[in-house]
């Protein structure tokens, strides 16, 4: 930071006295930085450049050793070098931050292009319509079907399939207003079910869910994953801790790789969804599955120094027993986004 030339006697902010002849530039209480209340704009712009090429820096050495030296930024923050990078945290906060920011500019851009495609569905059926109320006018004046074809499909109920339960729309709308505990139960065993929590949770918020827009929906359910996968990095800390329980390592530093790992593999979520723009193919799909379990493989060697075979091993034990965690995870920010509709 720029330093002010005028000092203080007493810090501005705490009324700290400054000795005579002993250093100045900073409070030794509180930290504040000695200079004029009344800055000038260029004292001012100048501290903020500064600030912000400092931060820069910051976050360029950080991410070079993010992705290209997988385990290496982890290692010196646990060694102690921690001035000179960005804050694990602060870092994960930033790149989840950008990337569910390109995915819902995504949603949005893909909703836009559904809106088209339904108007163009809705054309469609009205002109399916039309060419079977003409074919039944012609029907019943000439007596068969003409050209022996049939045009459109006769009107059926609509249904909704959710966790094995058929409920019409008139279902649906009368238990929306006459909905009770054993109303519910009542229902779910009327389609030979069972009536478990979450066919009742399902039950209960059917017609909100149904009332309820795409756009709605997805935001909730983008709130209840990005939340989940905040949980999930200490759940994965505790599975490092569990696999190198004899390293005798505090949690904090399998957390610090967890965060790391994290970051590395948003940033690859979000790499995938800027190419998706200009490229969609298979290789997105394989690279994604493969290059976070080599990653990991890589962090692990360095900071475990272990055996090839022995960090394989564990790299596809954490793999699996992740995958798993994911999944239930995943599985209760579902639950909860449809909680929040």
């Amino acid at each position: 930071m720029s330093h002010s030339r005028v000092k203080l006697p007493a810090c501005a902010n705490c009324a700290y006295p400054f000795p005579e002849g002993q250093p100045n530039e900073f409070c030794p209480r509180c930290g504040q930085q000695n200079h004029e209340i009344n800055l000038s704009f260029g004292h001012v712009l100048e501290e903020t450049l500064e600030g912000v090429f400092h931060f820069d820096s910051k976050v360029f050495r950080t991410l070079r050793l993010l992705l290209f030296k997988p385990g290496r930024l982890t290692q010196l923050f646990n060694d102690g070098h921690r001035v000179d990078f960005v804050p694990p945290i602060r870092l994960y906060v930033f790149i989840s931050f950008v990337f569910f920011l390109l995915l819902s500019m995504q949603h949005s851009d893909s909703g836009k292009k559904e809106k088209v495609f339904s108007d163009i569905k809705v054309t469609t059926e009205a002109d399916k319509r039309d060419l079977a109320t003409a074919d039944s006018l012609l029907q019943n004046t000439v007596g068969e079907k003409p050209f022996g074809v049939t045009v459109g499909k006769p009107y059926s109920k609509d249904t909704t399939n959710i966790f094995d339960l058929k409920l019409s729309q008139r279902d649906v709308q009368w238990f929306s207003e006459h909905a009770t505990a054993a109303r519910t139960d009542s229902m779910i065993r009327a389609n030979g079910k069972e009536p478990t929590w979450y066919r009742r949770l399902a039950l209960n918020r059917l017609p909100r869910i149904q009332n309820a827009t795409k756009e709605e929906i997805e935001y909730k359910l983008q709130k209840s994953i990005s939340i989940a996968m905040f949980l999930l990095m200490p759940l994965f800390a505790l599975l490092l801790k569990a696999l190198y329980i004899r390293h005798r390592q505090y949690y904090l530093s399998h957390l610090i790789l967890s965060i790391h790992f994290h970051c590395f593999v948003f940033l690859l979520f979000t790499a995938n969804l800027l190419l998706g723009y200009v490229y969609n193919g298979e290789w997105g799909v394989v690279i994604m599955l493969l290059l976070p379990a080599w990653y990991l493989y890589k962090a692990l060697r360095l900071i475990y120094q272990q055996s090839g075979r022995k960090t394989v091993a564990k790299v596809l034990l954490m793999m699996v027993s992740y995958g798993l965690v994911i999944a239930l995870v995943l599985m209760g920010a579902l639950v909860a986004s449809l909680m929040m509709v």
